[in-house]
């Protein structure tokens, strides 16, 4: 795997009389992460688990602080069941005659850095949830950007770092920024390589839904 001193040095044969220094390419470089992460699910990578408690009188808890994206399991651990996910918190509150009465967790749904859940469980509930997680933020020149498989590393980042430094060079050049443009077009390139490399999203099978909201008058 490709170190950031590395990949400066290949930006470095690139942009020729390269001004900015391995910090300003290791900023562009975890930029350039997080713009890859949330285009192309990383499965092996940076897809992970971990636990929460639901907060005893609230319908809310936070989520962990390295949450990215792409909730899409939620198990109870406490009542041995798996919990609805819903594509947003009001989905979820229609499910429910009332958004106030206790009761086991049935239905999660996220809204920014907080999991919403109904019923609200009169004692801590714990929830077991699936989802995507920021990549590891690179710091200095030994970093290794692990969220990448190995073989894409150079394309995407370097291509990505080197179409962010020629658009400041080319800024305010009239005619037309090929080099710019070139740089981007080999990392949008990069990008479907690394798509057609993971493939679709394995989903669970689709089951019938609760159409007559039983759910909502537990």
């Amino acid at each position: 795997m490709a170190t950031m001193a590395e990949i400066y040095r290949e930006v470095s044969g690139i942009v020729h009389g390269l001004d900015t220094e391995l910090s300003g390419v290791i900023r562009y470089a975890n930029k350039a992460l997080k713009e890859v992460a949330g285009v192309v699910l990383l499965p092996e990578l940076l897809e992970t688990q971990t636990t929460i408690n639901t907060v005893v009188g609230t319908a809310y808890a936070s989520l962990p602080g390295d949450y990215m994206r792409n909730l899409h399991y939620c198990y109870s651990n406490t009542t041995y069941r798996k919990i609805n996910i819903y594509d947003d918190v009001r989905i979820l509150n229609r499910k429910f005659s009332r958004l106030d009465l206790a009761g086991n967790v049935v239905g999660v749904a996220r809204k920014g850095s907080s999991l919403y859940y109904q019923r609200i469980p009169s004692s801590a509930e714990t929830l077991r949830i699936h989802y995507y997680k920021n990549p590891t933020i690179l710091t200095d020149g030994d970093s290794q950007p692990d969220c990448l498989p190995e073989f894409i590393v150079s394309p995407l980042l370097v291509n990505y770092i080197a179409k962010e430094l020629f658009s400041r060079i080319e800024l305010d050049v009239t005619e037309s920024k090929g080099k710019t443009q070139y740089c981007e077009d080999r990392f949008r390139q990069a990008m479907g390589e690394l798509s057609a490399y993971i493939g679709p999203e394995s989903r669970e099978p689709q089951y019938i839904t609760d159409d007559v909201n039983l759910d909502g008058y537990l």
